[in-house]
């Protein structure tokens, strides 16, 4: 009898909101930013060496440059983060009833597709803002409280988006030659007890993993209709994204969130390995 791989604890900074997990394939280095506490963390895998090597304006999302150096999506800008730690203003963020950035991902060319967090009143405000190469933005997804995980397929030809306020995961065409997203298709509805639909990966067989808030589980959909082909259990409530990374891209990094203290595991980072499941690298964005 087969055993369900278990969750296990890779770092524990008890982060209140860790989020946005980004695996650097040239350095073996892990990157999350924990959104609440102002803070991006690094964990060297090969060394175990975790380091905080920012601090400042909370920061919703970030991507990596094709440089190597973060671009951190925060609450009224984006801006770049050196190796040294120093941050150039890379654009302004103004945007009537937005909070803040959330979840953002690069496409091939080096765009930026980055998701809000948004209401006015009762009326969803939050979507995704895309942002080219050439310095242009423009508003591609309107009408959530909360944009999350997004993902490509890997012909190019597919993307995916999260409203986590509806607990749904949406499917688009997408056109790699113009960024264009078209024919929006609701692709999965999660239920109460699944928990609220949140960051997601893709693997090689573009099957979607999706974290759950106040869920205690990962899923994993079938690349074609979305079902639920199987489920992680985590000791902890909030999930809240992954991505693929290690030296063949077969371990999952999990970010959590709810820790308040050093004793509790709410808010670490895990690791999962499920036998015979791949990712692939992130693309790097060229916006700076």
């Amino acid at each position: 009898m087969s055993v369900s791989p278990v969750p296990q604890v890779l770092v524990n900074k008890s982060c209140a909101l860790s989020e946005n997990p980004l695996w650097d394939e040239l350095t073996d280095t892990l990157y999350w930013t924990n959104i609440t506490g102002g803070a991006i963390w690094s964990h060297h895998v090969p060394t175990n060496e975790t380091k905080q090597i920012y601090t400042g304006p909370n920061v919703g999302g970030f991507t990596q440059e094709a440089d190597g150096a973060l671009l951190l999506f925060r609450t009224n800008d984006i801006v770049k983060l050196q190796a040294d730690g120093t941050v150039r203003e890379v654009a302004k963020f103004n945007e009537p009833g937005n909070s803040r950035f959330n979840d953002v991902i690069a496409d091939p060319r080096g765009r930026v597709f980055a998701g809000t967090v948004g209401m006015t009143e009762s009326t969803p405000t939050g979507g995704v803002y895309r942002y080219d190469p050439d310095g242009s933005v423009r508003r591609v997804i309107y009408g959530t409280g909360c944009s999350n995980g997004m993902a490509f397929t890997a012909d190019r030809k597919r993307f995916y988006w999260t409203c986590s306020t509806r607990k749904q995961i949406y499917r688009y065409d997408y056109d790699e030659s113009t960024g264009d997203i078209t024919n929006e298709t609701l692709w999965y509805q999660a239920n109460d007890e699944e928990g609220i639909t949140d960051g997601l990966t893709i693997d090689t067989e573009d099957n979607i993993w999706s974290a759950r808030w106040d869920g205690y589980r990962l899923c994993q959909h079938d690349a074609d209709d979305g079902h639920v082909l199987s489920e992680y259990k985590f000791p902890v409530a909030k999930v809240s994204s992954v991505t693929f990374g290690g030296p063949d891209f077969g371990t999952m990094f999990l970010s959590t969130a709810g820790g308040d203290d050093k004793l509790s595991i709410d808010g670490a980072i895990f690791t999962l390995q499920v036998p015979g499941v791949r990712g692939r690298a992130k693309f790097r964005s060229k916006l700076s």
